[in-house]
């Protein structure tokens, strides 16, 4: 059971399980930051035989997964059915959150991560951290534009020399958006992933600003009024997806995030092409399958977007194989009918140059997304307006060299922190191309991931 659960993870070259299972994390925070941090911190099975302490004055009402929740007993059952490994490990304290006294409740933790809108409890983690030498991870997200520092290293630290811009005061007073907040919370989990495999990481900020063109500029500050009169009323939440159809190849580690990015913001039709069944080594990353071992994956995913979507996203299964022959002149030819946009996420890279030759001939945007454990990419195709996705990251090429073989035979180290970045980033790229009046341009470039360097992201 355990072997089978991790598998993937166990096989990225120098993975050390124990390491993140024996860990005690806090996590502070009640809103979406929170709920999308322990989700890949839950499914990699962090603080199994430690602890996940979640502190927070309040747990926001919202549907994670296709389950309600209210309350923060509500959280616990969803964390224990996504990975019910770590069910005794989690613990939710209801806290105020900006007085002195969350220190005490921080006690023993090796990592704090703070991922509320918040900079008075963002101080009390740092002080706390700082003083005890534990690893210190904060984020905050509203609308198009997020912002997360990490000091994994403080024996160095004069907190003197911290400015109040470093607790994100921009962020106050800003409700947390969802997909930012799906982006975030895998990159702050990708601290531990990398941990897992020992990989050297350093004290850095990270920002991602999708208004800017080349994602990593971040907005002026100096006006407040002004930057939540940009950003705040740009919440994907408030606009109308409904009249839109996404034809999506692949429902696996990569669909599961954005299955959810795009039922969260109730796109009008989502037809799911998957020809893969749930296997129990699926479950470490692919959160949505947590009770769908052994059906199909379009049919089960297609039933929770229905469910995340509260019923307003058709969800369409198709478990069938994809070729450019069929989608062209055969059994899935009708399902790219009409299609505003083609999303690719699969890991194989024959599927990939099929998706681009289709996109380009049928002229409908394309997304096409690949991952590894610690990097990943983004790439978009707009027709008549940028080159065939062939040209650009030689999937026919590569495809030359590698067999389309089944997520079971294929036998790749995977881990679910890289994923739900990526994902993420698919979703806030295909938000820009269905409604770019409101969201701005999508890339013309190829985005690239890396979790373990400085600089995260390069266009």
């Amino acid at each position: 059971m355990i072997t089978l659960r991790y598998d993937r993870q166990l096989r990225i070259h120098g993975w050390n399980q124990d390491r993140i299972a024996k860990l005690k994390v806090g996590v502070i925070g009640g809103d979406y930051g929170a709920f999308y941090t322990l989700l890949p911190l839950v499914s990699m099975g962090v603080g199994e035989h430690g602890e996940i302490r979640i502190l927070a004055s309040k747990i926001n009402r919202a549907r994670l997964l296709d389950m309600k929740i209210n309350l923060g007993s509500d959280l616990i059952g969803v964390l224990s059915r996504v990975n019910p490994l770590v069910k005794n490990s989690i613990r939710y304290f209801r806290i105020d959150l900006i007085r002195e006294e969350l220190k005490l409740f921080l006690k023993d933790l090796d990592i704090v991560i703070d991922t509320t809108n918040d900079p008075t409890s963002k101080a009390v983690a740092l002080l706390y951290a700082v003083e005890n030498r534990a690893k210190y991870i904060s984020f905050s997200t509203m609308p198009c534009y997020g912002r997360l520092n990490i000091i994994w290293e403080n024996n160095s630290i004069d907190l003197s020399e911290i400015d109040f811009n470093f607790f994100m005061p921009e962020f106050k007073q800003t409700q947390q958006e969802e997909l930012m907040s799906m982006l975030f919370g895998g990159i702050a989990a990708s601290s531990i992933s990398n941990y897992a495999a020992n990989k050297r990481q350093q004290n850095d900020e990270v920002i991602y600003n999708s208004l800017s063109e080349d994602r990593l500029t971040p907005p002026s500050t100096r006006d407040f009024p002004q930057l939540l009169l940009k950003y705040v009323h740009r919440d994907p939440a408030l606009a109308d997806f409904s009249p839109y159809r996404v034809v999506m190849i692949g429902a696996g580690a990569l669909g599961n995030p954005v299955a959810i990015a795009l039922s969260k913001i109730r796109i009008g039709e989502l037809i799911i092409i998957d020809y893969d069944i749930v296997e129990e080594t699926n479950l470490n990353r692919q959160y949505c399958f947590y009770d769908s071992v052994n059906k199909p994956k379009a049919n089960a995913l297609a039933e929770k977007v229905l469910r995340m979507s509260g019923g307003e996203t058709k969800a369409i299964p198709v478990k069938e194989k994809f070729t450019l022959d069929k989608a062209l002149n055969g059994d899935l030819a009708k399902y790219f009918r009409n299609a505003d946009l083609i999303l690719v996420l699969v890991d194989n890279f024959d599927a990939r140059a099929d998706a681009a030759d289709l996109a380009e001939q049928l002229g409908i945007p394309l997304i096409s997304a690949g991952t590894s454990p610690f990097t990943g990419h983004v790439a978009v195709y707009l027709p008549r307006e940028t080159k065939n996705l062939n040209e650009v990251m030689k999937y026919r090429e590569h495809a030359k060299t590698t067999d389309r073989l089944r997520c079971i035979e294929v036998h790749e180290p995977s881990v679910v922190t890289s994923n739900q970045v990526i994902g993420a980033l698919v979703a806030l790229e295909a938000i820009k191309i269905l409604k770019p009046q409101i969201f701005g341009k999508p890339l013309d470039k190829p985005l690239t991931y890396y979790s373990y360097l400085r600089r995260r992201f390069e266009v």
